[in-house]
């Protein structure tokens, strides 16, 4: 889809939202360039929500107006390394979602604020980057316990310091995976199960004479295979990473 068309796309798109869903918002600016991140290159800002607070007279809470930006540039790297873009999906869905930024500003609301935080912070995570471990705590689970990031699942399993599995449930049974020994945080990615797209985030609890020590501990990630509860784990343990980082 060249600019033109883009950008034809865009406004048509804008103008079919509802006035007062729109309230606040400035303008939508379409740019042709595109728009990298800053740390991961192959990672592209689609849109952005540039939102600033005016405040009253009277010196109270103000009004919250804010300017939507699309890269086209953006959309057609992305187009060109996937044959199955879908150019009018994606517009759609990335000024729905930055119109969503407007008004969880304006309402003080931080819900998506986070969720994006959350995925960055998972992108640090695929590129070996440090990253938060908590980033999956921050989202909201779903009724079956598992956080869902775009395509990624996440559960979480706590076991004991010197448990050598973690227990976990997927879709009414229980699995379990092999916890790297030394490791007190761990991604395990699994590989048998929601297409390998399933991730165990396992936490060792540790005992109360510990909590003083002030250790910061780096997770570790590794690759894992699920194996029902009831059966005994296939074959050797995976590769075991320490994850102490001192």
């Amino acid at each position: 889809m060249n600019f033109t068309r883009f950008e034809t796309a865009a406004r048509r798109m804008w103008n079919d939202i509802p006035a007062e869903v729109r309230e606040g918002v400035d303008g939508m600016t379409i740019e042709q360039r595109p728009a990298r991140h800053p740390d991961f290159e192959w990672v592209y800002t689609m849109g952005e929500c540039f939102t600033e607070a005016w405040p009253s007279g009277a010196g109270g809470d103000g009004d919250v107006r804010s300017e939507l930006i699309l890269y086209h540039g953006s959309f057609r790297a992305l187009a060109e390394e996937d044959p199955d873009f879908d150019w009018e999906g994606e517009l759609w869905e990335t000024i729905l979602h930055e119109l969503l930024h407007h008004r969880e500003s304006a309402a003080g609301e931080m819900g998506l604020d986070v969720v994006d935080w959350a995925h960055e912070q998972n992108l640090r995570r695929h590129a070996g980057e440090p990253f938060d471990p908590d980033f999956c705590r921050a989202v909201p689970s779903g009724p079956d316990g598992v956080v869902r990031l775009e395509s990624e699942l996440f559960v979480e399993s706590i076991i004991p310091e010197r448990a050598d599995e973690a227990v976990f449930d997927w879709r009414g049974r229980r699995y379990a995976v092999e916890a790297p020994i030394h490791a007190y945080l761990a991604f395990v990615e699994v590989s048998n199960i929601a297409g390998g797209r399933l991730c165990v985030v396992i936490r060792r609890r540790r005992p109360w004479w510990r909590f003083g020590r002030k250790k910061k501990y780096r997770p570790a990630v590794i690759s894992g295979r699920a194996y029902s509860r009831s059966a005994p784990p296939p074959g050797p343990p995976p590769g075991r990473q320490s994850a102490e980082d001192g």
